[in-house]
């Protein structure tokens, strides 16, 4: 009766200290590389920057999303799962002082290193729920899909007042971004401190990358969760720059982009719990791939109204990501063939939705005009709509 006593106390603990070390790592893994949209005007004539460089550097850490979160998997069978997360946890933080130097090289090199810890830290997390609550799953990522959105909405509305202090000799955009340093070190020390589990290297052995390639579901998951990520940074990305130049004081533009990230955090915790009732979600994630289309559309015809249509781009895109999310355990008929689907998806994802920044900086610069490069956006947003119909149908693998 002592020992099952002692045990009955002893999982409640475990439990806890399992949900602190996902919800901290969550939070790092949106927030550092977002919050850099609102201090794009400051940056641009600290540094010089035109719009085309300015979106390339917006793009630097979805290239680095496409090109490293292939390599999580076998950094998890060599590292485990505590040591790997500590390793991406390090290297956001390395990013995040290179990128707060003052230098356009680096710049662009901390900028690197963020999108290294964060490419790796997004394939982890779902590991890291499935192998301490594999049979809570869904509430538990309803959990660190908001705090992937409270630690975003943290830095991002933050931003612009902070850089108005501008203490010692630091420039005030400068001070500004080393502000992340608060969400990644505690992070970091709880990891480091966190009791290993025993079971982490099982989870990336015998992968079957082969299988999944060949899949058609597979191909349609992975292109409706890219489209669905290029729609939102490239929004994201220019949102502050297109509201200052309609007009709106930066100050005002940093807090409507504050509120873009508030919107992200709320669809996990209503859609998960829904989710587990619905036969089929292809009708709401139809509703919410459109319901972010008729957000670009609303701006770029009501302007005026841009705290409705942020909120509503915010929550119907990260909708639709909670529910792509969700397609990679609901189309694959194990742990394996999750954690490959989940390399797939967000490598090749993420690298479709590294032109997206880019792209509309081009497209604003050779027309002069916000409402062509939306316009790119609305098209990528149908064409998210359209992959995640299909990947939504009830099939596997």
């Amino acid at each position: 009766m002592k020992t099952n006593s002692s045990r009955a106390q002893q999982i409640p603990f475990t439990s806890w200290l399992a949900i602190i070390g996902i919800l901290l790592l969550a939070a790092n893994l949106r927030g550092p590389f977002t919050s850099l949209a609102p201090l794009l005007e400051q940056i641009m004539e600290s540094l010089q920057l035109s719009t085309t460089i300015t979106g390339l550097l917006s793009s630097l850490p979805l290239l680095t999303f496409a090109f490293i979160s292939p390599l999580a998997l076998p950094l998890l069978k060599y590292l485990q799962l505590k040591k790997s997360i500590c390793f991406a946890l390090f290297a956001i933080l390395v990013g995040i002082g290179l990128r707060s130097a003052g230098h356009i090289a680096l710049l662009c090199l901390g900028t690197v290193f963020i999108g290294i810890g964060v490419a790796i830290g997004n394939v982890l997390l779902p590991v890291a729920v499935k192998q301490s609550y594999p049979y809570r799953i869904a509430i538990v990522t309803s959990l660190y899909t908001f705090s992937m959105g409270f630690g975003s909405t943290l830095t991002s509305s933050l931003m612009v007042p902070l850089s108005h202090l501008n203490p010692s000799s630091l420039q005030g955009w400068q001070f500004a971004l080393l502000f992340n340093l608060c969400l990644t070190i505690p992070a970091l020390i709880f990891w480091l401190l966190k009791p290993s589990s025993s079971n982490a290297q099982s989870q990336s052995s015998s992968l079957p990358l082969a299988k999944v390639l060949r899949s058609k579901i597979a191909w349609q998951v992975t292109l409706a969760l890219g489209f669905n990520s290029i729609t939102f940074y490239a929004f994201a990305a220019w949102l502050p720059k297109i509201l200052i130049d309609s007009g709106l004081a930066e100050a005002k533009a940093g807090y409507i982009y504050g509120l873009l990230q508030f919107a992200t955090i709320w669809p996990g915790l209503v859609l998960i719990p829904l989710l587990a009732k619905l036969k089929s979600s292809q009708i709401l994630i139809l509703c919410t791939a459109l319901g972010t289309v008729s957000a670009v559309i609303g701006l770029m015809l009501a302007p005026e109204f841009a705290v409705i249509w942020t909120i509503l781009f915010g929550f119907c895109n990260c909708a639709t990501f909670v529910i792509t999310l969700s397609f990679i355990g609901l189309r694959t008929n194990n742990s394996h063939e999750a954690a490959a689907l989940s390399a797939m998806s967000q490598s090749l994802g993420y690298l479709i939705a590294t032109v997206g920044p880019p792209i509309l900086g081009m497209v604003h610069a050779f027309t002069h005009s916000w409402n062509w490069a939306l316009g790119v956006v609305v098209a990528t947003g149908l064409v998210c709509a359209v992959f995640s119909g299909f990947a939504a149908r009830d099939r596997k693998l």
